[in-house]
């Protein structure tokens, strides 16, 4: 799974990464429950970023909708699995983005 993220916002919090998490939309607030070196999701804000920091906790900023974009799909799948129907909306990132 390729993200075609560019370019990428980090906080590096730690040297070494030996256990990433993931939580897709806005997961930053889950910092403090968080078991890990790093934590990849969107729409971190300032502030959490610099409790991660001090925390130690290394952030990779991957965007809410980028975030989504794929979890949606694979969670349809895991729910056919378990005979369960799921909906899936298809949606557009508000977002454009400008090069300089």
């Amino acid at each position: 799974l390729k993200l075609s993220l560019e370019p990428l916002r980090v906080v590096e919090g730690c040297n070494f990464v030996e256990t990433a998490a993931l939580c897709t939309g806005a997961g930053a607030s889950l910092l403090g429950e968080m078991e890990g070196d790093c934590l990849l999701t969107g729409d971190i804000k300032y502030h959490e970023a610099l409790a991660a920091k001090e925390s130690g906790i290394s952030l990779i900023d991957i965007g809410h909708y980028e975030s989504e974009r794929y979890f949606a799909s694979c969670m349809q799948k895991a729910l056919q699995n378990k005979g369960l129907n799921g909906i899936i909306a298809n949606s557009k990132n508000p977002f454009s983005y400008i090069k300089g």
